[in-house]
Order: structure tokens, then C-alpha cells, then sequence
């Protein structure tokens, strides 16, 4: 988490691309609720955007936010996401996710109304571990 020029950005946004990959891949659990056609979502996918991230991330003073959505939502996930519904959805999704609240406010930043879900303020692997084994199995 701390190979990039910008490592609280880094560690920030990286957890909030595994925490949309766990979204997206969540709903699958749902069928045709969750997703109106089933995909398969890869751990490459993520694994793309972090690579993606690092790269804007140590080559340019901004953060791109909108092309780290583009690319999330449209090439790395959206290039599998065929159904026109599903397409709104998973752009809706990462805008939650990847976007400079998430940077400037940390842990202020909620994911969820409830205020369950959020970026911890974590330096570490151990830390971002530490708040995931503390959220509950199943949410009310």
C-alpha cells in the first residue's frame, strides 16, 4: 500500500475498489435481482484497477476521478455489462465509491446511509483487515 507517490490516496481508493468488486460481485447472489443478466466478475478485474490507479496516481498531480470510473465502470467491469439497466447501475455504483470523498474525508465518508460501511483510518494491510473482520457476517 505504500509503493505509490501518493499513498493515502492509494491505500484509500484501493480498498474502495476491493469494496466495489465485493459489491458487484455480492449481487450475483441475487440473480436477476441483483443483476439482470449474471457476470463474472474476476479477481483481474480488480486487480486492473489497482494497476490503473497506481499509474495516475504517481504520474499525475490530480487524482482522475471521472476516468477512474470510466475505466472501472466501462472497460475493466462495464466491458462484460450487457444489459442496458445493469450498465446505470454499475455506474451509479463505482461513483459511490471512487470519487475525492473518499480521499479527503476518510472515514467520514460513508458508503451507506447507515454509516456501517466506510474506508477505515488504516496505514496497514493488518488495519483494513482489523475493520473488515469487525463488520457483522450479514447486515440487518
Amino acid at each position: 500500500l505504500n509503493d505509490c507517490t501518493k499513498p493515502e490516496a492509494f491505500s484509500r481508493l484501493v480498498f474502495a475498489f476491493c469494496f466495489f468488486h465485493a459489491v458487484c460481485q455480492d449481487r450475483r447472489k441475487f440473480g436477476a435481482i441483483g443483476w439482470n443478466t449474471p457476470y463474472n466478475f474476476t479477481p483481474e478485474d480488480l486487480s486492473t484497477n489497482r494497476r490503473q490507479l497506481k499509474y495516475f496516481l504517481d504520474n499525475y498531480n490530480e487524482i482522475p476521478y471521472q476516468v477512474l470510473r470510466f475505466l472501472g465502470a466501462k472497460i475493466n467491469y462495464g466491458g462484460r455489462v450487457t444489459d442496458k439497466k445493469d450498465k446505470v447501475l454499475i455506474e451509479c455504483m463505482v461513483e459511490i465509491f471512487i470519487c475525492e470523498s473518499v480521499v479527503q474525508e476518510g472515514p467520514e465518508y460513508k458508503f451507506s446511509p447507515g454509516g456501517l460501511f466506510y474506508v477505515p483510518a488504516a496505514s496497514s494491510q493488518e488495519e483494513f483487515l482489523q475493520y473488515l473482520r469487525s463488520l457483522p457476517i450479514t447486515t440487518p
